[in-house]
């Protein structure tokens, strides 16, 4: 194997797992339609919810940063002197509903522009999904020696 081999790379991230010791098959068996379906929802629920948490984050950080920096004066010339309380998923809870929303509103927002993020900029790609394609192809590796190993003669 060459220095620059990426299976020489995937030897080397099996270590000290039962994959290290089995040997990489002549030819790997190609995925059945099921397990390609499997590999796609595995990357885009990866992406999804990556993707998802950050802006749950957001938003939640802009709740808070709201609470903490909004007078009850500004809240209610924001409101126009209405409620002080608001329902989030049928729950009321003591934030005004107009901070609820706002809220929701910049976390949909930066889950747009991480989602295009994802798609347009080469270095979010580079440091996040690229990891992410790495995994998954020393896990198809280790399946190629598991099924060579297990393989009737």
């Amino acid at each position: 194997m060459e220095a620059g081999d990426p299976t020489d790379d995937q030897s080397v991230r099996l270590a000290g797992t039962p994959f290290e010791t089995m040997p990489d098959p002549a030819s790997a068996r190609a995925l059945s339609r099921t397990e390609r379906l499997n590999v796609m929802f595995v990357v885009a629920a990866s992406q999804l919810s990556q993707i998802f948490i950050i802006a749950a984050m957001v938003g939640l950080l802009f709740l808070i940063l709201g609470l903490i920096l909004l007078s009850p004066e500004v809240l209610a010339a924001w409101t126009r002197n209405g409620r002080s309380d608001g329902s989030l998923l049928g729950m009321t809870i003591p934030v005004p509903d107009s901070l609820i929303q706002i809220s929701l509103f910049l976390g949909a927002l930066t889950f747009m522009y991480i989602s295009s993020r994802t798609v347009s900029d080469a270095d979010y790609r580079t440091r996040f999904f690229d990891p992410l394609i790495d995994d998954l192809r020393l896990t198809l590796t280790a399946r190629n020696r598991y099924r060579a190993a297990v393989a009737p003669p």
